[in-house]
C-alpha cells in the first residue's frame, strides 16, 4: 500500500497543519507565526531525531540567500514565544550551544483525512531523510502586478499637498487598517518601506531612491504602535525587479510600502501602493507629479496627516520633531541624500565622496544641521581610515557637530558625531557617554547610538555592558553589516575568539567586500595562532580600516617571516612620518617580533600621535604580554583608563 504524507504534528496541546501553514493550539485556533518561523518549526519536527545544524537549518528556510544567524534566532524566539517554551528549561525546542537546534517534545506525525480533519498514523522507525516540500504560496499572490505610470498632469500646489498628503494619508490608513484587521493576533502593526525604484530605468539615482524610503521611514518611525524596518534591513530590496510581496515575506512584516520616483530638473514624479503581504491586496495607490521646490511641504502633510489618522497621542516635542524640516532646498537635501549612500559604505571612497556632498549641501543650506552632521560624520571617518591625519580630522569633526548643535541643540546625531571626538580625541569617556545617553533619550531607537556607546564603553573596560549596548543596536537593525562587525570585534575584547570568529565570517558571507570585518576577523584569528590564514586573507586584500595597520605584519612576524615585518614596520612608520597615529600598532609588530622594549616605547608614542585604539590598552588580547609593565598602567593612567 502507498504510504500516505504527512500533513501535519501533534504535540502536547498544538498541532502544526502544514497543508494549512497553520499551527493551534492553547484554546487558539491558529496561533501569531510568521512564515519563516512557521517552516523553521516544520523542518525541526521532521528532523527530531537529530540536532539540525544552524547553517542546515537556514539553508532549508532561507534557500538561495545569503542570511545572517539573528534571521534564525529571531525566529526561534517567535516559537518559543508562541509555545510558551523557554531556552533555559525547554520543552520542545532545545537550543545546543553553538550548533544549532533540535525538537525535544514528545510529537506523532499525523495525515489529513478530510479538509479539517488530521488524524494521527503509525510512521516507521526510520524517518525521511528531508522532510516534505513546504508548500509554496499561492501562485497569484507571488507577484504583483507592475504599477501604471500615466503621463504627467499638470496639478497645482493646493493639489499636490492634497494629493500627496492624500499618499500619506492612504499609508497611515493602511496603518490603520493593519492594526485593526488583526486585533487579536497581539502583534504590533508591521511595515516596510521598500527602497523606491525609478520611473525610468535610463535615469536611476540610487541615493534619492533611498532617501525617499529613509524619509518615509524617519516619520513612520516616531508612531507608537507601528513597527517598521529600519534602512538597513530594506536596502538589499533595490532592484527595479523587486517582487515587493516576496520581500515583504523575508521581512515578516504585514505590509509594504512599494513605490517609485524621478528626478527630473525642477520636477519630482512618485507613485507608491500600500501592499497586504498576506493577501497581495492594494490597500492604497496613487501618483504625482509637482515642482521640486514643494518636496517638503509635502513631508510635513504627510507626517501630519498619518499622526491624525492614527489618532494616536505623542508629546507636544516629539510632534514638533515629527514635522520639523531640515532643509527648505530640495536641492540640498539631494546633495544630503547622496552624502548619507556614500557614508553608508564605510569605506575611504564612499567616506572622500559623502564629505563632497555634505559640503555641497552646506553651500546651498548653511543651516542645514543634519548636512553638517553628516560631514562630523565623515571627518571622524577620515581619521579613523587614515585619510587624513587624526588631529586635524577629529578636529574639524568637533566645529562640525557644534556647528550643527548650535542650529539644533535637539539633534542626536549630533550629540552622538560629538561624542564620537571626546572618545576617540579627547579620551574624555564619561563625556563621550553622556552624549550618547542624551542621544538615547531623545531617540531611543537609534542603531548607531547604541553603536557608539557600545565602543566606549568597552574601552572604558565594561566589556559585558558593551555586548549588551551592540546587541541592542543589531536587534534593531539586524541586517546592518555595521553593527555585527563591531559585535565581532567586542566579542574579541571580551576573548570570546571562537564566537567572534563565527560571528565575522558569518558577515563576510553576508557581504564579502566589506574591510571592517575582513580586518576584524585577522585580529581574531591572529589570538588564535592562525597567522597564515591572515596572510592568505590580506596580502591582496588589505585595505585600511580601524585597528588593521599592524594585522599583516604581526602575521609575517608570528610566521618567522622577520624581513616581511620589517617591512611593514617601514611602510607604517611612513604614515607616521604624516601625521598619522601609527604607534599602538607599530607596538604590537614588536610584540610579535618578541621585541619588549621597543613595543613599549612604540606604546608611549601611541599616545601623543592619537593611534586610534590606544583605548583598548586595558581590554585588547594582544596587549597581555606587557598589560602589567609600570611604562604601560602609566599610559592607561595619562588617558584616564586606570
Amino acid at each position: 500500500m502507498e504510504q500516505q504524507p504527512i500533513r501535519g504534528y501533534r504535540f502536547a496541546d498544538f498541532t502544526l497543519d502544514l497543508s494549512r501553514r497553520r499551527l493551534s493550539g492553547n484554546g487558539q485556533d491558529a496561533l501569531p507565526l510568521s512564515d519563516r518561523a512557521f517552516e523553521v518549526l516544520a523542518y525541526l519536527l521532521a528532523h527530531r531525531e537529530r540536532m539540525v545544524p544552524k547553517r542546515e537549518l537556514m539553508d532549508a528556510v532561507w534557500p538561495r540567500m545569503v542570511v545572517e544567524e539573528n534571521n534564525l534566532t529571531q525566529a526561534i524566539s517567535t516559537l518559543r514565544r508562541a509555545l510558551g517554551d523557554s531556552r533555559e528549561s525547554p520543552q520542545f525546542i532545545a537550543t545546543i550551544a553553538g550548533r544549532g537546534y533540535q525538537f525535544v517534545g514528545d510529537a506523532k506525525p499525523v495525515i489529513d483525512l478530510g479538509p479539517e480533519t488530521l488524524t494521527e498514523r503509525t510512521v516507521a522507525t526510520q524517518l525521511p531523510s528531508s522532510p516534505e516540500p513546504l508548500p509554496a504560496p499561492d501562485a497569484e499572490r507571488s507577484t504583483v502586478p507592475p504599477v501604471a505610470v500615466p503621463e504627467p498632469k499638470p496639478v497645482s500646489r493646493r493639489g499636490l499637498l492634497v494629493g500627496v498628503g492624500a499618499a500619506a494619508l492612504g499609508a497611515a490608513a493602511g496603518s490603520v487598517w493593519l492594526l485593526r484587521k488583526r486585533p487579536t493576533s497581539g502583534l504590533p502593526a508591521s511595515i516596510a518601506v521598500l527602497p523606491f525604484k525609478p520611473l525610468l530605468s535610463t535615469s536611476r539615482n540610487e541615493a534619492i531612491e533611498i532617501g525617499v524610503a529613509e524619509l518615509l521611514i524617519n516619520r513612520l518611525s516616531t508612531l507608537p504602535g507601528v513597527v517598521v524596518k529600519p534602512l538597513s534591513s530594506v536596502r538589499r530590496f533595490s532592484s527595479a525587479e523587486q517582487d515587493p510581496l516576496q520581500a515583504g515575506r523575508e521581512l515578516e512584516v504585514a505590509a509594504v510600502v512599494d513605490g517609485y520616483v524621478q528626478i527630473q530638473q525642477d520636477n519630482v514624479r512618485l507613485t507608491a501602493r500600500l501592499l497586504d503581504v498576506a493577501t497581495g491586496e492594494s490597500l492604497w495607490a496613487g501618483n504625482y507629479t509637482e515642482r521640486l521646490g514643494n518636496f517638503f511641504t509635502v513631508q510635513d502633510a504627510l507626517a501630519t496627516q498619518v499622526v491624525n489618522a492614527l489618532a494616536v497621542q505623542i508629546p507636544a516635542d516629539a510632534r514638533k520633531r515629527l514635522v520639523a524640516r531640515s532643509t527648505a532646498d530640495a536641492e540640498a537635501w539631494q546633495l544630503y541624500a547622496n552624502g548619507r549612500y556614500q557614508l553608508e559604505r564605510r569605506d575611504p571612497k564612499g567616506i572622500l565622496r559623502a564629505k563632497e556632498f555634505f559640503q555641497a549641501a552646506i553651500a546651498r543650506d548653511s543651516q542645514f544641521a543634519e548636512a553638517i552632521t553628516g560631514l562630523s560624520e565623515s571627518w571622524a571617518l577620515s581619521g579613523a581610515f587614515m585619510l587624513v591625519p587624526p588631529a586635524e580630522a577629529f578636529e574639524q569633526a568637533r566645529r562640525a557637530a557644534q556647528r550643527a548643535l548650535e542650529i539644533n541643540p535637539q539633534l542626536p546625531a549630533a550629540m552622538v558625531a560629538l561624542s564620537h571626538v571626546k572618545t576617540q580625541l579627547d579620551h574624555d569617556w564619561e563625556g563621550g557617554r553622556r552624549l550618547c545617553q542624551q542621544a538615547l533619550a531623545l531617540d531611543p531607537r537609534a542603531a548607531w547610538t547604541y553603536a557608539f556607546l557600545a565602543l566606549n564603553v568597552v574601552q572604558s573596560g565594561r566589556v559585558e555592558n558593551a555586548i549588551e549596548d551592540i546587541g541592542r543596536a543589531q536587534s534593531l537593525e539586524p541586517a546592518a553589516v555595521g553593527f555585527m562587525a563591531i559585535g565581532g570585534w567586542i566579542r574579541c575584547m571580551a576573548r570570546q575568539f571562537d564566537l567572534a570568529q563565527r560571528q565575522l565570517r558569518g558577515v563576510l558571507e553576508t557581504a564579502p567586500g566589506a574591510v571592517l570585518p575582513r580586518q576584524f576577523l585577522a585580529r581574531v584569528l591572529l589570538q588564535q595562532g592562525d597567522a597564515q590564514t591572515v596572510i592568505g586573507m590580506l596580502e591582496e586584500h588589505n585595505e585600511v580600516a580601524p585597528s588593521s595597520l599592524a594585522n599583516l605584519g604581526r602575521a609575517y612576524a608570528m610566521t618567522g617571516r622577520v624581513e616581511a615585518a620589517r617591512a611593514e614596520i617601514a611602510r607604517i612608520e611612513a604614515l607616521g612620518a604624516r601625521g598619522f597615529g601609527v604607534g599602538f600598532d607599530l607596538a604590537l609588530i614588536h610584540l610579535a617580533l618578541g621585541e619588549r622594549d621597543a613595543a613599549l616605547a612604540s606604546m608611549e608614542r601611541a599616545v601623543d600621535d592619537h593611534s586610534q585604539t590606544i583605548g583598548y590598552i586595558n581590554v585588547d588580547p594582544a596587549l597581555d604580554p606587557i598589560r602589567d609593565e609600570p611604562r604601560v598602567r602609566a599610559i592607561a593612567k595619562k588617558i584616564g583608563l586606570a
